[in-house]
This record gives structure tokens, sequence and C-alpha cells, in this order.
């Protein structure tokens, strides 16, 4: 049992393959790489233990077999190998890799039946209704991790918000950042998606990728890749009304400016924002433009507006990491930036909308 293929995309293959792979030591699985070979398509497969990733190249010739390496290994030694080729052979319970040199690498074995493990294959379990397959682009999910994945929660206090909300709208906040990006039913009912299965579309390479849905497990497909997956629980706990209506609240002053300039201030304003400053800053809107200073007025700077309509003075106080975050993930040169109000600021870039909320500031309050 073996198979011959290009170094190269066998390389390719497996740094792709190797990002559904969790390595999670209480899991043994997550730790492991499935390599099968059937009917000429050569298939390598890995899991976080909830999302499965499937990496295929077709047209391969060899004699089919179906084992599971340890996936540090032999993505070490795959990268490593320099010969045109690579060879590999299922030897009773080793693969033998032939490139520059001959290794062997021992197989797991099932600890109650003593055999060769075999990658599981949950798309084996499953039918879906070929009618109610979907098509999305790649390039719109790209946008969804570039834009809206830094306004995820990262803790667990609420479950349900380190996850994506996908529905009427596409959703991800930790409360106190919302980013929203304005497409209707990607994935056809709403749903809540995990940061680690979205994570998974940074490997496909086709702009058009199938979705099919079945209870609970979503599925996407493309001609190289198929992502299998479980939607989050907790779908009724996300506030979806209160979000999108903060999304959706009205700002009588808005102002552009330059991200880049935005960006390099708050930079430079960050190394006078100490420990006692709880991370805030003071947002000062003048006649002159936006006016940014740390709390003990050791820095400050003047941004003159781009543009400004409906101007009214207006001062707040804000956290600079959750600023900065937002700004990094507009795409536009020039920020559109709405206030006025005493809870949040709003940027708008194109269809994705970033509502970030303010902090309460005993100082500001006296004034």
């Amino acid at each position: 049992m073996n198979v011959t293929i290009k170094t190269d995309k066998l390389k390719e293959m497996v740094m792709r393959a190797s990002k559904g792979a969790s390595c999670n030591k209480l899991i043994p699985l997550t730790s492991l790489l499935g390599i099968e070979l059937k009917n000429g398509t050569l298939t390598l497969i890995t899991t976080d233990a909830t999302n499965y990733l499937y990496i295929r190249e077709q047209g391969v010739g060899g004699v089919d077999f179906n084992v599971s390496v340890p996936v540090d290994v032999f993505v070490k030694l795959v990268a490593r190998t320099t010969s045109e080729n690579i060879t590999l052979i299922v030897d009773s319970n080793a693969l033998i890799v032939r490139g520059n040199g001959s290794y062997k690498i021992e197989l797991p074995m099932d600890e109650d039946t003593g055999e060769v493990i075999k990658f599981p294959n949950p798309l084996e379990r499953v039918v879906f209704n070929s009618e109610d397959t979907r098509e999305i682009n790649l390039s719109t999910i790209k946008v969804i991790l570039n834009s809206l994945k830094p306004a995820l929660a990262v803790t667990l206090e609420e479950p349900c918000y380190t996850g994506y909300y996908v529905g009427s709208a596409v959703l991800a906040t930790d409360t106190y950042k919302i980013a929203c990006m304005d497409v209707d039913s990607l994935f056809g009912d709403d749903v809540l998606i995990s940061s680690e299965l979205m994570d998974l579309f940074n490997v496909m390479s086709s702009e058009k990728i199938s979705v099919d849905r079945s209870d609970n497990i979503i599925v996407f497909g493309s001609p190289d890749c198929t992502i299998y997956g479980n939607v989050m629980e907790g779908l009724d706990d996300f506030a979806v009304d209160a979000i999108c209506g903060l999304v959706d609240t009205h700002f009588d002053s808005m102002c552009k400016i330059p991200k880049n300039a935005l960006l390099q201030v708050l930079d430079r304003l960050s190394l006078f924002v100490n420990t006692y400053d709880k991370n805030g800053i003071y947002l000062t809107f003048t006649n002159e433009g936006l006016q940014i200073k740390s709390k003990s007025s050791s820095g400050v700077e003047t941004i003159p507006y781009f543009e400004s309509v409906g101007f009214k003075a207006f001062s707040c106080c804000i956290d600079i990491e959750m600023l900065m975050s937002q700004l990094k993930a507009q795409s536009v040169d020039m920020v559109e930036l709405h206030y006025g109000l005493d809870n949040a600021i709003k940027m708008i870039d194109g269809n994705i909308t970033h509502v970030v909320a303010l902090l309460d500031d005993d100082r500001l309050a006296e004034e």
C-alpha cells in the first residue's frame, strides 16, 4: 500500500490540513492526521474534536490505504523534505516516508482492538438534501474574518458571544464592541458559528463554496477542501434585537478622519496610558478637528477633519485598545466616525458597522 506525490503538493496539503488539528493533549485524536488514498483521491483529515477538515487531491496513483500518523512529526518531516517526490508506504504498523532518505513513523494503535487507528469520517454518517444546498463566496467570509473577528468575546462569561451570529446580518460582539455585516441569510437559517469553525475558511482557496445543513451539522465544500462542523448552542441567548438596535442608532454628527493618522496618534498616545487610567483616553470633537489626549493630559494631539457633517462639540472617554482593534478592522482609508451620544461611537465601512462602547468618567460628568 503506497502512494507517490510531488513534494511541493504534499507540503501544501499538509500545511493546510494541519490548521484543523487542535493538538489537545487530553483528546489524542486531535494530535493525529488521517491519510487516506481511495480511488485515486488522496485525503488528509484533521480535527479539534468538534470540527473536521478534509484536504483532497484527485488523480493520485497508488494502492489504496487508510492510516493515521502524529500530525506534528509528519508535518515537520514533510516541510523539511527537499526531494522532488515523496513516497508513502504502509508497512505493517508503520508509515515509511521516502524522500531525501527513508523515515519510519510508528502508527498509533487502538488500545481496545489492537489495530491501526483509522481516522473517523463523520461525513459518511450524514445525509443532506441536495435541493437545500446553498452557495456562498469565500471573499465574503474573508471580510467577516478580517472585519468582524476582532469584536468577538474571548472569555466564556457569556459563551454565545465567542461565536458569530449568522442570520439577518452577521454579528460579532463581546458586549463592549460590536461589528455588524449587512448581508442576509448566508447559511440559511439563523445559526451561531464558532470562531474555530469560521477560522478554517482560511485554508480554502475556491471562491464558490457550497453550504449544506442537517440539524446541527453544517458542511462547507469546495473541490479540494471540505469543512465539517457543528453549529454552536446558545442561539437564544444572543441578544440579536438589542445589538441590532445599537447598530441602527442614529447619530446627528459625523466626521471623516484618515485611518492611518488616527492609528499613529493612538499608538503614540498609548505610551502615556497607565494602569490607573484603565485604558481610558479622551476624544474631544472641536471646530479644528478631533483632539485625543491621555487622562493625565501628558499626551495630546489634534487631527484635522477630512470632512465634518452636523458638527457639535462633544467629549467622551473610550478604551484605547478597543478603539484601535476596531479601527484596524476597517478596510477604508478614511474612517467615518459618528458621535454625539453618551453611550457609544459608531464607525461605518460600507456594509460593515463597528460600535464601541464609551467609558464612564467622573471628570467629564463634572464638566
